[in-house]
C-alpha cells in the first residue's frame, strides 16, 4: 500500500507532512473478528488499512446494520470521538486478518497544528465520510436488489466482495441473505 497515494486520494498533502506523519504512525494487526473500535466507547485513534477488510456497523439490541467496508488504503475513525470526544456511534471489526496503521488523536491534532495542509486534509476527509454515507444511501435505496448488487460489484470489485461474508453484504445492501444468494446464483449462471 502506498500511504501517500491513499492520503492524496482525499486531498493534496505535502511530502514533508507525509514524512512527519509516517514517523508517528504505529503498525498494528487485528485477527479476523476482532473489534477495532467499539460502539459506545471512546476511540483514541485514526486508522489506515494496510491490508485486509474492515466493516463499520451499528448495533441496536439484536439488530445490526452494516454501514461501510474499509479495504487497503481506506481510512476510518469514529467521528464522534475525534471531533466531539464522545463514544463511538458505530463499531469497526476486522472481517479478515487485518494490518493497520494508527495514530492517536493527540498526535494527529498536534500534527494538524504544525502542518496546515494536514488540517485542510482532515476537513476534506470529514466531507469524504459524508459523501461515502450519501453514496451508500443512494445505492441502497434505489432500484431492485439485483441492480443494487450489480452496482455494488462495480463499486467494490469482485475480489473485495469475495472476502466479505454474505450476511454483511446483504445488511449493507438492505436485502435478505436469501435474496442475495439467489442473485449471486443468477449471476453465476450468466443470467
Amino acid at each position: 500500500m502506498n500511504l501517500s497515494q491513499s492520503l492524496r486520494a482525499i486531498y493534496h498533502i505535502e511530502d514533508s507532512t507525509i514524512e512527519r506523519l509516517t514517523q508517528v504512525l504505529e503498525h498494528t494487526k487485528y485477527s479476523k473478528g476482532s473489534r477495532i473500535i467499539e460502539q459506545g466507547k471512546n476511540s483514541d485513534y485514526l486508522y489506515i488499512v494496510i491490508s485486509g477488510v474492515v466493516r463499520c456497523f451499528h448495533e441496536d439490541g439484536d439488530n445490526e446494520a452494516t454501514l461501510l467496508f474499509g479495504v487497503e488504503g481506506n481510512l476510518f475513525v469514529s467521528l464522534a470521538s475525534i471531533v466531539y470526544g464522545q463514544p463511538s456511534q458505530t463499531s469497526y471489526e476486522a472481517i479478515t486478518d487485518t494490518e493497520l496503521y494508527r495514530i492517536s488523536f493527540d498526535a494527529f491534532w498536534q500534527l494538524c497544528d504544525e502542518c496546515p495542509d494536514l488540517m485542510r486534509w482532515q476537513s476534506h476527509y470529514q466531507l469524504y465520510q459524508l459523501y461515502t454515507l450519501e453514496k451508500r444511501s443512494t445505492l441502497t435505496s434505489i432500484g431492485d436488489a439485483y441492480t443494487r448488487y450489480q452496482q455494488y460489484i462495480k463499486m467494490r470489485g469482485k475480489n473485495t466482495i469475495s472476502q466479505i461474508p454474505l450476511k454483511y453484504i446483504s445488511q449493507y445492501l438492505n436485502i435478505s441473505q436469501e435474496t442475495l444468494s439467489r442473485i449471486r446464483n443468477r449471476i453465476a449462471r450468466g443470467e
